[in-house]
């Protein structure tokens, strides 16, 4: 158990990694959930994945906290391999804190977590593409809209 609270101590650390110091340190310090409510999620849903991972993944239990880290990640201002880099992240934490064999046979696991992933990824981008046309859309037919009514 010591071992497997060391890896997602790294895990956070690193996942982490993508923002600048000061927001860093606010997410890993402020256990209030309102005030806190990334660093809650990032804390949560790392567990549950990496509880699934050295269990054999359970998509039921997967999927939904795959979503979530996905979705907080899809909508700030990340690259991709920003958003998604925390899944890779895990292997070289994992080869570092388990024996070699272990930490490769979870390889899988994390392949099948990258897949996902990257699903979700694109259905959060896509939604906000599809998002932000609607809003252009609104915003340039408001004008006409006026122009109209004044003529």
């Amino acid at each position: 158990m010591k071992t497997r609270a060391r890896i997602l101590e790294q895990w956070l650390d690193r996942t982490l990694d993508c923002y600048a110091g000061e927001t860093v340190a606010f997410l890993q310090r402020e256990p209030d959930p309102f005030r806190n409510p990334v660093g809650q999620t990032l804390q949560q849903n790392l567990t549950v994945l990496l509880q699934e991972l050295f269990n054999g993944p359970d998509l039921a239990t997967v999927q939904p906290a795959l979503a979530a880290m996905v979705r907080l990640r899809a909508v700030q201002e990340l690259s991709p391999g920003q958003a998604l880099g925390f899944l890779f992240q895990l292997r070289p934490i994992l080869r570092e804190a388990l024996p070699l064999p272990q930490a490769l046979a979870l390889d899988a696991g994390i392949d099948q977590l990258v897949l996902l992933a990257f699903e979700e990824y694109l259905r959060c981008r896509e939604q906000l593409a599809a998002i932000r046309l609607n809003e252009s859309r609104r915003a340039l037919a408001v004008p006409a809209a006026l122009a109209r009514g004044r003529s």
